[in-house]
């Protein structure tokens, strides 16, 4: 969903994340980020709500980062902490 965060549906559940508020900087990479933290949330064990908010925590982080390919560590621990996720009925 880009700026608007990420849609999950799976045999769990179906949820919606999105990052607190819109970041703008450069989207380079924002998505490769996402699908890093969609996959170490996998490998670690994490519930598709605590994917998320990685995924979508590290993909803002990376939208808000100076350069092409890196991300804002402090961002990241921020978002962390305040992106909401919603589970909807499916």
């Amino acid at each position: 969903l880009g700026a608007q965060g990420m849609l999950a549906a799976s045999p769990d559940g179906l949820w919606q994340a999105a990052p607190p508020a819109a970041v703008r900087g450069n989207p380079t990479g924002a998505g490769d980020s996402a699908v890093a933290g969609l996959l170490s949330g996998l490998v670690e064990g994490l519930d598709w709500p605590d994917r998320l908010t990685r995924a979508v925590a590290l993909s803002a982080a990376t939208v808000l980062a100076p350069a092409a390919g890196e991300f804002d560590s402090g961002a990241y621990e921020k978002m962390l902490g305040s992106v909401r996720v919603t589970e909807h009925a499916h």
